[in-house]
């Protein structure tokens, strides 16, 4: 029964296959009746398939024209895309299956890619071969780089400005550009006595830009344009975009007189107030009644005003005696609410102009909102009315004002040297123009920095390993068990200074530093 079923399956094998009508191999049979040795000697699916292809790249900015321009690493995923779109031949019939690098030398402008493509040549048959396809690396120039070496390199400037004597705003919407990396699309960065210059490659990301400054900041911006160039024929006009983007001339502890026309938009507010902060609003402050009153950016464009006091106007006072008063009703909470108000408090103190010591014998009883933070013996900045001139439209409103001197701001005496840095934008000069000296003004802002957390926010703020505070370094002598060293000026440091928490910092990136 065994050979029975033996000699079946043979004769059914028998049946099964044929022999190539080439070679004379058994096979199975097929349309073509050629086994697949004949078939991959007689019949090429590559033929269709280019070989030898151009591959544009430019050489001053490294990248391949995909299009669009892209920048690729050598043999990355990227550029083998990128060069298998441009094979031509490979489609629904011949089927793509596996494609690689072949290694070439960098100097050869030469990349080699080995494709591997299948095709159905019969009913059942299905040929796989592999062939190589050479790409020449050809310079061609893109056109940022033509622009480069003409006079038309930018298409759009946003021209930032400030009408103020101080560029601590400018410093301030400097960090908030490296925070939220708003400077990626700027071609180059000048700057200027009155403010900044971004130039950018489209108009579309000036207008990005400049949106992106008013939404910190109470901003106007003005767009002008003028024709380079125009074709006539073809209806082709070439522009150059400008947009100015000015800055509110109100700071951070200035002091404002308030139109007519706003104090009626501000619930019938003090017609002098403290400016307490600064964002897409102004933050106004009544520091004898601690009332707040919030002017929109639109509605301070419609009647702008500049302030009656800068922070070059302030002198500073000494604090002899503080006594705490009840807080007077400020109307409804909805109408006069002021963000931080619970850390504010209302107190009648006794100062002096440090100034006078030694000289008269004048002392002044002032209402301010700083009573949880002043105690005898401090100082603080502070603006004596008696001896600025307001230009209002209602002088008499100005006059009846009841207070001599605004308090502004405690002054600390802070520790020497800091445990963090602020990075700075990369940026050029004219030939001939002198180097802009905002070092004060950065000092300036870092204070506020230290002072204010919600403004820390906004910042990047790095670590410095190879400087430590004398706070730190008293802590660390502390734990080691070493006696601390007397200075004879930390007497003089405040002990509530304030500073930024370490948590807060981040880890600064250095490059190319020899370790020693």
């Amino acid at each position: 029964m065994k050979r029975t079923n033996d000699a079946m399956e043979a004769a059914a094998n028998t049946i099964a296959s044929v022999l190539c009508c080439s070679c004379g191999v058994p096979m199975v049979p097929n349309t073509t009746m050629r086994c697949a040795q004949c078939l991959k000697a007689e019949v090429s699916i590559t033929d269709g398939i280019s070989r030898q292809l151009a591959l544009p790249h430019c050489r001053n900015c490294g990248r391949y024209n995909k299009p669009p321009w892209t920048h690729c690493e050598p043999e990355s995923r990227e550029l083998l895309g990128m060069c298998l779109k441009r094979i031509r031949g490979i489609g629904k019939d011949v089927r793509l299956v596996d494609a690689a690098f072949i290694w070439t030398e960098e100097h050869s402008k030469r990349i080699k890619v080995k494709v591997t493509v299948q095709k159905e040549i019969a009913s059942g048959s299905v040929l796989q071969q592999t062939t190589v396809c050479e790409f020449t690396v050809v310079n061609q120039q893109c056109e940022d780089c033509q622009k480069s070496f003409t006079p038309h390199v930018w298409t759009a400037i946003v021209q930032v400005r400030q009408k103020v004597l101080h560029r601590r705003t400018l410093c301030f919407l400097e960090q908030l550009i490296l925070k939220h990396d708003a400077h990626d699309k700027v071609i180059s960065l000048k700057e200027t006595r009155e403010g900044m210059d971004f130039h950018f490659g489209q108009r579309s990301h000036a207008q990005r830009f400049a949106d992106f400054v008013q939404s910190f900041i109470p901003a106007r911006v003005k767009c002008s344009k003028h024709l380079v160039s125009h074709d006539a024929a073809n209806n082709d006009y070439h522009y150059k975009y400008t947009l100015q983007v000015e800055l509110c001339p109100v700071c951070t502890d200035d002091l404002v007189c308030v139109p007519k026309g706003h104090m009626a938009l501000l619930n019938a507010a003090a017609p002098l107030m403290l400016c307490h902060k600064m964002s897409s609003t102004v933050h106004m402050l009544d520091p004898l009644t601690i009332r707040g009153a919030d002017m929109p950016a639109y509605e301070y464009w419609k009647k702008p005003f500049d302030p009656c006091a800068t922070r070059a106007q302030q002198q500073e006072y000494t604090v002899l005696n503080v006594e705490d008063v009840e807080r007077p009703e400020a109307g409804t909470k909805a109408k006069h609410h002021l963000a931080g108000r619970s850390k504010m408090k209302l107190a009648d103190v006794e100062v002096a102009r440090t100034k006078d010591f030694g000289v008269n014998d004048d002392r002044l009883i002032v209402r301010t909102h700083l009573g949880a933070i002043l105690r005898p013996g401090n100082r603080v900045m502070g603006y004596d009315l008696r001896h600025i001139n307001i230009n209002a439209d209602d002088e008499t409103t100005v006059d009846n004002t009841q207070a001599d001197v605004f308090l502004v701001r405690k002054v600390f005496q802070r520790k020497k040297g800091r445990a963090w840095e602020l990075r700075r934008l990369e940026r050029d000069r004219e030939d001939g123009v002198p180097e802009v000296d905002d070092h004060n003004d950065m000092e300036a802002m870092k204070e506020e920095l230290e002072e204010n957390p919600e403004l820390r926010q906004h910042v990047n703020m790095y670590r410095q390993e190879d400087k430590k505070t004398p706070a730190a370094t008293a802590r660390v002598a502390a734990a080691a068990g070493a006696p601390e060293e007397e200075d004879e000026e930390e007497d003089e440091e405040d002990e509530d200074a304030p500073e930024v928490p370490l948590a807060e910092l981040l880890e600064g990136l250095e490059l190319g530093g020899d370790e020693d």
